[in-house]
């Protein structure tokens, strides 16, 4: 593949219109966080790509134990968009540029966490993208660039001063 690529400033305009919408439902000791945010792009070339519509959800529990000194958190939290032509990537420039040929997009991506608080030291395990295996291996991040499968990140915060 042979990407000759001539940064240019373009001279149209390009019109952009978007409405976002957040809300978090509680009940008790669970809730629903929720976030939709709807894009429109009125252009007379295909100069600025963005999906129709993003959604991010996440269904999370909180508690405290131990008379407050300990919180602690867990969830799963659903990244959702359409499909749209998204800006393709050159690793060797480190550039995006625009392309027309092949749409990314229309999967789910589902993240569970659990974060612990004791104190001034914060216990986080977060399993990324662990509906890839179940959901098939076609996911992008540009058109030729994978994202990442399922990955396990954990770790531990310690903070000295308060």
């Amino acid at each position: 593949m042979q990407q000759i690529i001539a940064p240019s400033q373009y001279a149209n305009t390009i019109n952009y219109f978007s409405v976002k919408a957040s809300n978090e439902f509680k009940v008790g000791k669970f809730a629903l966080d929720n976030t939709l945010l709807y894009q429109k792009v009125d252009q007379s070339d295909l100069v600025l790509n963005v999906p129709k519509f993003v959604t991010r959800n996440t269904f999370y529990f909180s508690q405290n134990l131990f008379h407050k000194a300990l919180f602690f958190q867990t969830g799963v939290t659903l990244n959702y968009f359409t499909n749209y032509f998204g800006n393709e990537y050159n690793p060797v420039i480190g550039e995006f540029f625009v392309q027309n040929k092949k749409e990314i997009g229309n999967y789910a991506n589902l993240d569970f966490f659990f974060n612990a608080q004791i104190q001034r030291t914060r216990i986080y395990l977060t399993l990324e993208h662990f509906n890839s295996s179940f959901s098939g291996y076609n996911f992008l991040s540009s058109p030729n660039n994978p994202s990442s499968d399922f990955i396990i990140r954990f770790g531990l915060v310690w903070n000295f001063f308060q």
